[in-house]
């Protein structure tokens, strides 16, 4: 499934073969539906030893609301659920300001959509014709996302419907993706 060579000054070099491909997809198609596929994917990613070591305290805010979500009495814990998630954004934004060393940037941690903005902004001639928009999107994702964060901490208090297992589904899941897809784009 892999051919083996030598590129310049002998370093090793590995190509999938077209069997290896097709291996890939056999994988992939018997691990479940492609909406089933989707999300562990995602996740897996999020547990990668890069992600967590780029965003540690993120991760470990996210881990916890995730394996909240798979309780018994996620619905008492419904609102600690938004709470760490709340916080993993927090911390990923800390560390994506902190990485581009941006001065004049707010320094209230729950100022996630400004703070990402000011990281859009510094990076904006470095991404591409496709890329800005797509990264402007993801910012007002974020900011949606934040909100439904926002009403799952804070119970639904202003809501007409409480919160259920689905809305805690939800934040865990959307804040995994925005983090995900963010981090990608930069």
């Amino acid at each position: 499934m892999l051919a083996l060579g030598y590129v310049s000054k002998g370093t090793l070099n590995f190509d999938v073969t077209p069997l290896g491909f097709r291996y890939y997809e056999y994988l992939k198609d018997r691990s479940g539906k492609p909406v089933e596929r989707v999300e562990p994917t995602v996740k897996s990613y999020l547990a990668s030893i890069d992600f967590q070591r780029k965003y540690p305290e993120a991760f470990r805010k996210w881990t916890s609301a995730e394996n909240l979500l798979w309780k018994t009495d996620t619905e008492q814990q419904s609102t600690t659920i938004g709470h760490l998630c709340r916080e993993s954004v927090q911390e990923f934004a800390n560390v994506l300001v902190d990485r581009f060393e941006l001065p004049n940037v707010t320094a209230d941690k729950s100022k996630t959509v400004a703070r990402l903005r000011a990281v859009l902004d510094l990076k904006a001639d470095e991404l591409g014709r496709t890329e800005k928009p797509f990264l402007e999107a993801l910012l007002a994702y974020w900011g949606t996302v934040n909100d439904l964060i926002q009403r799952q901490e804070h119970g639904a208090q202003r809501e007409v419907h409480g919160l259920i297992w689905e809305d805690a589904r939800r934040v865990v899941f959307h804040a995994m993706i925005v983090m995900f897809e963010i981090d990608k784009g930069l």
